[in-house]
């Protein structure tokens, strides 16, 4: 089959080197110059199958809003909501029932659990391997957040992943960087999960997919899915649209604006994330503020 991918992050470059693997023409279009260079570009990398969770969650809906209140009192809605934005919040809050979280969460280890071991062959198979690290540990500030993991560590033993409850100092002895006086009620030690270099993995595996004939194209973005013609797609400043047998979007939240036309609403949101740059006077306790 003829396929077009529209989005070069860490799924797009996957899903291309597996269907490139598979035999099939590939062609992915990136709006950025290279892979990699939106959500996938500083991703914290974590490997943690054992730790997957989704954010509807029992107790969130409470918790989002008292972090608003605490933070923004008086909250003030600078605009009303839209009817999108209220669809979505409704969706949301009912998946945070217990039963439905625990169901999704189910899913998706399954799917982690998955990717882990698919992940572990691919790059057993390549030529050169890519910065990463075993081990995962959750540090735990208070009896608050020991009480709160509760729920997740008896999912772990249902599962069988291996985990060990650890102290403080325990911790420190993993991970030696932990700054001595942090404060710590203890931690969740995970040893066969790990960590990697996410944008690093996506420039190996993007070389990977070409020499298996998947063809890139960046700085080039994709305006619309013709609704009317099946897996045809238009590039912005182009009038002939292009065609191909089947379209895969992994383009993140703009996925949402780019099937809209075709009836179908994803109810996707962006979520951000910030990291801060500073001198660290002592370099070994340089991810101390982990």
């Amino acid at each position: 089959m003829n396929i077009a991918i529209l989005g070069a992050g860490i799924i797009g470059v996957t899903t291309a080197y597996e269907l490139a693997a598979d035999g099939h023409q590939v062609t992915v279009f990136e709006r950025h110059a290279s892979v990699a260079e939106g959500a996938s570009f500083a991703n914290a990398g974590v490997v943690a199958p054992g730790y997957v969770t989704p954010w509807a969650a029992p107790g969130m809906p409470a918790k989002v809003l008292g972090h608003l209140l605490a933070r923004h009192a008086p909250v003030r809605v600078r605009r009303p909501l839209a009817a999108a934005d209220l669809a979505w919040m409704r969706q949301w809050r009912a998946a945070c029932d217990p039963a439905t979280y625990a169901a999704n969460r189910t899913r998706m280890l399954r799917l982690a659990f998955y990717s882990r071991h698919r992940l572990h062959e691919v790059a057993a198979r390549m030529a050169y391997d890519f910065d990463r690290s075993s081990g995962y540990m959750v540090l735990l500030r208070g009896d608050r957040d020991r009480q709160m993991v509760q729920p997740g560590l008896a999912l772990l033993r249902e599962l069988e992943v291996p985990f060990h409850e650890i102290t403080a100092d325990e911790a420190r002895q993993i991970e030696p960087a932990l700054h001595p006086h942090t404060p710590l009620a203890g931690a969740v030690h995970l040893p066969q999960d790990e960590v990697g270099n996410c944008r690093q993995f996506a420039v190996i595996l993007r070389d990977a997919a070409e020499q298996l004939g998947a063809r890139f194209v960046f700085n080039t973005a994709v305006s619309a899915v013709d609704t009317a013609q099946t897996a045809t797609l238009y590039i912005a400043g182009e009038t002939a649209p292009q065609r191909f047998d089947a379209i895969v979007l992994c383009a993140g939240v703009q996925s949402a604006a780019l099937l809209r036309p075709l009836g179908l609403r994803l109810p996707l949101r962006p979520v951000y994330g910030y990291s801060i740059s500073a001198h660290i006077p002592e370099p070994v306790y340089a991810r101390a503020a982990a």
